[in-house]
């Protein structure tokens, strides 16, 4: 007897074969994929605990986000004027959050990423890492994992000026003020992914610094020694080792650790490369994950196309959610076509098929998950989604599927998730978590936080009806 029987579904399984059940079904036991397959096929009904008849919604594996920042929700859109945002996100998180914060944040995220149809997500701690205690990083996985999420979060070595200034502040009422300097990461890292993996079948603790290969602010022995060591670390513990990479970084990775570009490395963004860059990682089996809706690439323009051509492994990422995007990745399917149609001007780049591919099997292959999730296929863990495809934006559903979908769908779509074989949200109603609750504490963990913070100036954006933001406006250093 089957758990779970989803029947009468446009089935898209993103397998090899990239099999397509019109009328089909997927048969669901204990946390595993049954079967997959055509209704025709079934002579008679099999015997389920649980039938749903999904009328020919599309059924699809889980979406999987390989990159987004833990924090992000409760600062999304705060100082969007700012030339260094970065600076004003730093300082929130490293000086006004508590456990509270990083809790209800995590159960936030989760809740967005669950009701746009994704299953499995990552997260760096903070923008540059607060890696200087485990609590935030323990937080995000706890609150994450009880939303029902599949979740990787993690830490590594900070960007930025050093020493940071940092406050905790603890179950007492006291505050505790002190330094970080970048050696911390080391000895927090190694003892994070020590600590914090095999608690809970959904939760990772990764190896997240906020950049590898040639930091200026380093010297080139701090910089080896930095990569090699966080390196160390996630081969050590056999968990992925990702982080944000720009132009120079890879030419220095291979030139001084070469080792490291090796298939458990997830580089983020990905601007900027030079030429024997693109060859480097055309030789390796190291991933680029591409934010089409990034800041990043308003900047510099990732040719992804141009990398998928030349064999570099791929896959499309929110970097969700602040300052100004959401976890909405059926967008981040749509915008990765269109910047890169528009910068080769031609329509026919990068088809519906290929970007679905970007979102689901691709970053599971890059995060050594593949095996388990990425694609609807028997004896894979049971991660799937209905999206509704009875709207008048959808319809008439049926002829092109997977173009429909692509094309046109939303997050918002997506009526029901299952995830490790659960229902944790159907008739996008969350079952695990109180989404009221859950949106309480994140209003209030954000008030305590700006409290804290004291400077209400990050809300109020003087350039708002201008057609530009005011030409460097900057947050206030030496606060």
């Amino acid at each position: 007897m089957f758990d779970i029987l989803l029947i009468h579904g446009t089935v898209i399984t993103v397998d090899r074969e990239h099999h397509l059940y019109r009328d089909g079904y997927v048969a669901i036991e204990k946390d595993r994929i049954a079967l997959v397959g055509d209704m025709r096929e079934l002579k008679e009904l099999p015997m389920a605990k649980r039938v749903i008849d999904v009328n020919g919604n599309a059924i699809l594996p889980g979406l999987v986000d390989g990159h987004g920042h833990g924090g992000h929700c409760l600062i999304k859109t705060l100082g969007e004027h700012y030339q260094n945002w970065l600076a004003m996100a730093e300082e929130i998180y490293y000086r006004n959050t508590d456990t509270d914060f990083w809790y209800a944040e995590g159960a936030l995220a989760a809740a967005e990423r669950m009701k746009f149809g994704i299953t499995t997500g990552v997260s760096i701690m903070g923008s540059n890492p607060r890696m200087d205690i485990l609590e935030p990083l323990e937080a995000n996985l706890e609150a994450s994992v009880s939303v029902g999420l599949r979740q990787m979060s993690g830490i590594g070595c900070a960007g930025g000026a050093w020493p940071k200034k940092a406050r905790v502040f603890h179950k007492d009422g006291s505050v505790e003020e002190y330094q970080v300097n970048p050696d911390l990461a080391h000895e927090t890292t190694r003892e994070a992914v020590k600590r914090l993996n095999g608690k809970n079948p959904l939760a990772t603790c990764i190896v997240a610094p906020d950049s590898m290969g040639w930091r200026p602010s380093e010297r080139a022995e701090a910089n080896i020694r930095h990569n090699r060591t966080m390196y160390e670390i996630a081969k050590e513990y056999d968990v992925p080792l990702h982080t944000h990479a720009f132009g120079g970084d890879v030419q220095f990775m291979h030139d001084t650790t070469p080792e490291i570009l090796n298939y458990k490395m997830s580089l983020v963004h990905s601007t900027g490369y030079s030429e024997e860059e693109l060859n480097i990682l055309a030789g390796s089996e190291a991933y680029v994950f591409h934010g089409p809706t990034t800041r990043s690439v308003i900047r510099k323009f990732c040719p992804a196309y141009e990398m998928l051509k030349r064999g570099i492994h791929l896959a499309v990422v929110t970097d969700g959610t602040a300052p100004d995007r959401s976890y909405d990745i059926w967008r981040d399917m749509k915008n990765v076509q269109l910047e890169q149609r528009i910068h080769e001007a031609y329509t026919g780049v990068l088809p519906c098929g290929k970007v679905l591919e970007l979102v689901t099997i691709e970053p599971a292959k890059a995060l050594g998950i593949d095996h388990l999730v990425g694609s609807l296929e028997k004896g894979k863990k049971a991660d799937v989604i209905v999206v509704n495809v009875h709207q008048p934006h959808l319809a008439p559903f049926g002829a092109m599927p997977v173009e429909r979908l692509v094309y046109h769908a939303m997050g918002q779509d997506v009526e029901t998730s299952i995830i490790d074989g659960t229902i944790v949200m159907e008739n996008r109603k969350l079952l695990l978590a109180d989404e009221i609750q859950i949106l309480n504490q994140a209003e209030r963990a954000f008030e305590r936080m700006m409290e804290r913070f004291g400077d209400w100036s990050v809300t109020e954006n003087p350039a708002l009806y201008s057609l530009e933001n005011v030409s460097g406006l900057a947050f206030p250093a030496n606060r």
